[in-house]
């Protein structure tokens, strides 16, 4: 793909991945500022706000699950939503917070510098923006969109358990919720694994329908994994995953910008984009 259509993936990956938001912590000041700059991005975009308090929808959570009453560490989700006065809503979602200066979860322990999680997950970010912007533009879309950027992900999946016990859209409206967790590394072969397919009769065929021909798609059919969809898959709402795959610098501070394969996001985004 031309260089344009991938430039604002591009850029969204950098900023969100830079050493200025030190890892992205859930809690931490590097989560604000993802937050603020997700927000602004929903904004500019022309989604409403529908989080609890605006753009936010904030949660609680002990780091300590042994200390019941400890309250230690609040997160932000960030929810923006695409509004076609249809019954119907689909979600689509990506988290947003990482590991910070390699907390809890880092595969490098012993290396305090920024993990910047670069794949993990600012490439699914960048793919939310990128879907936000293009389906806020499709006049015809017959269902509402929520896009939702989840936080305390690394740290149990809090921001999209706190979201299903707490919506802010009626749970019995979402027909359908898609999860973009670690993205950008689609590999030669362009495959691209996508879980989730057996939550729904209906899946197998969108999917055959809206993918590319060079494109290799190995499917799974749970829709229980180690990411946010779970949550909702767990109150019925039928999933779709988005993952291209483990690798060598995952939960390191090697999971930086420049090894980010950007028109493989765009590739993948166009899929998702086809199958909403």
């Amino acid at each position: 793909p031309a260089q344009s259509d991938w430039q604002q993936i591009h850029i969204d990956v950098v900023y969100l991945a830079s050493e200025d938001l030190e890892g992205r912590e859930t809690g931490k000041n590097g989560e604000k500022l993802a937050a603020a700059y997700i927000a602004k991005r929903f904004h500019d975009i022309g989604l409403s706000p529908k989080g609890d308090n605006g753009w936010y929808h904030s949660f609680a959570f002990s780091s300590n699950p042994h200390e019941k009453t400890l309250k230690d560490v609040k997160g932000t989700n960030v929810v923006g939503f695409l509004n076609r006065k249809a019954k119907q809503t689909i979600v689509i979602g990506a988290h947003y917070d990482h590991l910070g200066h390699g907390a809890n979860g880092s595969l490098a322990p012993n290396d305090h510098s920024v993990h910047n999680g670069a794949d993990d997950n600012a490439s699914g970010v960048s793919s939310l923006l990128w879907l936000a912007e293009r389906l806020s533009k499709v006049k015809k879309l017959k269902t509402n969109v929520l896009f939702i950027a989840f936080s305390g992900e690394e740290f149990g999946l809090h921001g999209s358990k706190a979201f299903v016990d707490r919506p802010t859209i009626p749970l019995e409206s979402i027909s359908a919720m898609f999860n973009m967790d670690m993205v950008g590394r689609l590999n030669a072969e362009r495959t691209i694994l996508v879980s989730g397919v057996g939550t729904s009769k209906e899946w197998g065929a969108f999917l055959d329908n809206a993918k590319p021909s060079d494109i290799k798609m190995n499917r799974s059919e749970s829709g229980i994994g180690p990411s946010d969809h779970t949550s909702f898959y767990l109150k019925n709402i039928p999933v779709l995953h988005f993952f291209t795959g483990q690798h060598g610098d995952y939960h390191k501070p090697s999971d930086d910008s420049p090894i980010v394969n950007y028109p493989g996001i765009l590739d993948i985004s166009k899929l998702i984009y086809n199958t909403a």
